[in-house]
């Protein structure tokens, strides 16, 4: 059977168009922190931003300022659920009619069959979380009674709405569905159960939990899991093209923060007084974040994912 490639995905654009070859392929836009979750492992709850946020029309404004620089996606990282936004709605319409795959990590509790609907009839890729498929700890996971039983429903749903999406491209199939598993010593070893029920219609990613902000707790208590080997079938993390590889939305992309300002990445809020905002020189802007990255991969090592990178706090006291 031919590889599954999420729409999307580093892989899938590098497939369409080698990533570079534009000033920009990735815009990481930030929504205000709204959660209808209360995850053990959330790096984002505790962790503010100093501005008010960008209204929708600016917002959009920014969209077009980055597609015209050759941004190919739109990803709504989701300092939450972004599903929550009062602007979702209109963001991802907006996205799908200049051109743009909108792009949503997601916890799936809202994804019912008009969303569903919704989301498929504007070409939108979903990145659902996953962390467990035992509903004990799933619900423990959430802090929320139900939530297992509710989050399955919700993938049955989308799955069936999406699945006539599913396409040929080259030697390859893409798909808009994938399920996101953050690995930790609990669920290690539901990797093959949760693979299986993605078959081969849905894409399936394992990725390393990160140790900020309220998620250190997280990071003491469940990340005790050494060396563990992923079976070869697993995607590696959608942002990379290969296992060791730099992070494509950081280095093909900019993380806009709800507020506006230019971050490392969509998840390193500390960094929001680092580079400037969104009505400053876009490039120069990148080749600054890149440079602090670079300066600092050079004296410490280089990671795939600079949140991940074991000495991150110190490139945020030296940024």
């Amino acid at each position: 059977m031919k590889q599954l490639l999420l729409k999307g995905s580093a892989p899938h654009l590098n497939k369409e168009q080698k990533l570079g070859l534009k000033k920009i392929d990735y815009i990481m836009l930030n929504l205000p922190f709204e959660c209808d979750y209360n995850c053990i492992k959330c790096c984002n709850k505790r962790r503010k931003y100093k501005k008010g946020y960008l209204e929708l029309k600016k917002i959009k404004n920014y969209i077009l300022k980055c597609k015209n620089l050759g941004a190919r996606v739109l990803v709504l990282a989701g300092e939450g659920e972004p599903l929550i936004n009062k602007n979702f709605k209109e963001l991802i319409f907006f996205a799908n009619k200049i051109k743009l795959i909108p792009y949503i990590f997601t916890n799936g509790s809202m994804l019912n069959k008009e969303l569903a609907l919704f989301l498929a009839q504007n070409n939108a890729t979903l990145i659902i979380n996953l962390d467990s498929f035992e509903e004990d700890k799933y619900d423990k996971y959430v802090n929320k009674k139900g939530a297992f039983k509710n989050l399955i429903k919700n993938i049955k749903t989308a799955r069936e709405v999406y699945k006539n999406k599913v396409y040929s491209f080259n030697n390859y199939r893409i798909t808009y569905l994938a399920i996101n598993l953050v690995l930790n010593n609990e669920n290690y070893n539901q990797i093959k159960k949760i693979k299986k029920f993605c078959k081969d219609d849905v894409l399936f990613v394992v990725n390393k939990p990160i140790n900020i902000g309220s998620a250190s707790e997280f990071w003491k208590k469940y990340n005790n899991v050494k060396d563990i080997t992923i079976n070869e079938d697993v995607s590696f993390p959608l942002g990379t093209l290969s296992k060791d590889e730099q992070c494509a939305y950081m280095r093909n992309g900019v993380s806009i923060g709800a507020d506006g300002s230019i971050l490392t990445c969509a998840y390193a809020l500390e960094t929001q007084n680092l580079y400037g905002n969104i009505d400053d020189d876009i490039i120069l802007i990148k080749q600054k974040v890149l440079k602090s990255i670079d300066e600092f991969y050079q004296k410490y090592g280089a990671s795939r994912c600079i949140l991940r990178h074991p000495d991150y706090k110190i490139f945020l006291k030296n940024g």
